[in-house]
């Protein structure tokens, strides 16, 4: 069953059991149950199978998302973009720093991020949230080393990194 349909079968659905709900007025429409329970069978039918053909696209099902799969080989080259830069920063002046932080954090952190809803459909809340907590919070790390830098507090910035690092390696972690 397509979306399409799973969703005309939700509103109708829907309708039906309105129908049949309004049938209890008294006096009780005699066949205000049928419409109800109709009603009632038709909007979990059409919820379920729509439910279900989303998370399938969202998880990389025909014309989908990608999703597992996509997410963590974005969150590896996330990972190694992050790693390089910990792993030069002490060669780092604080403007090219700065400029390395605002690139990563505009560019794949920005275009990862705005993605956060397609991943926690296709990865369910519970998955979603223990990969987000690691991009999450490496990103605010880059974010707080980027404002010391432009602050003038250069190693503490070049501190942060690792961290940065280890959280986004955390999230990038996912089983797949």
């Amino acid at each position: 069953m397509t979306a399409g349909i799973a969703r005309l079968v939700l509103s109708a659905g829907v309708s039906l059991g309105t129908i049949g709900a309004a049938g209890f007025a008294p006096p009780i429409e005699p066949r205000a149950w049928l419409f109800f329970l109709l009603g009632i069978a038709g909007t979990l039918g059409g919820g379920l199978v729509l439910r279900r053909t989303i998370r399938r696209r969202a998880s990389g099902g025909a014309g989908g998302l990608g999703g597992r799969a996509e997410l963590a080989a974005a969150l590896d080259r996330l990972a190694g973009e992050v790693d390089r830069l910990a792993a030069e920063r002490a060669a780092l002046d604080a403007r090219v720093l700065g400029e390395r932080i605002d690139a990563l954090l505009s560019g794949p952190y920005f275009e990862l991020g705005a993605r956060n809803e397609e991943y926690s459909r296709a990865l369910g809340a519970g998955s979603f949230a223990r990969i987000w907590a690691g991009f999450a919070v490496s990103e605010r790390l880059l974010a707080r080393a980027w404002s010391m830098t432009t602050d003038g507090h250069l190693e503490e910035a070049r501190a942060e990194l690792p961290r940065a690092s280890a959280e986004v390696r955390r999230a990038a972690g996912i089983p797949r």
